[in-house]
């Protein structure tokens, strides 16, 4: 899954054995990983939501 890092104003593949998925406070489900230290988050669509509850 691709994420967004804000500090090195890069993209970062981060495999899905290591994404976990988060609920916000408004109920959208996001997903949450850690690269180098740094927590990075992106938000989820249903198709991806039904893709990382399979594993």
């Amino acid at each position: 899954m691709k994420f967004y890092n804000v500090k090195t104003k890069q993209s970062v593949e981060v495999p899905d054995s290591q994404v976990t998925v988060v609920e916000l406070k408004n109920g959208r489900k996001a997903a949450e990983a850690t690269v180098d230290g740094v927590k990075l988050f992106r938000i989820l669509g249903k198709e991806d939501v039904a893709r990382l509850a399979k594993k």
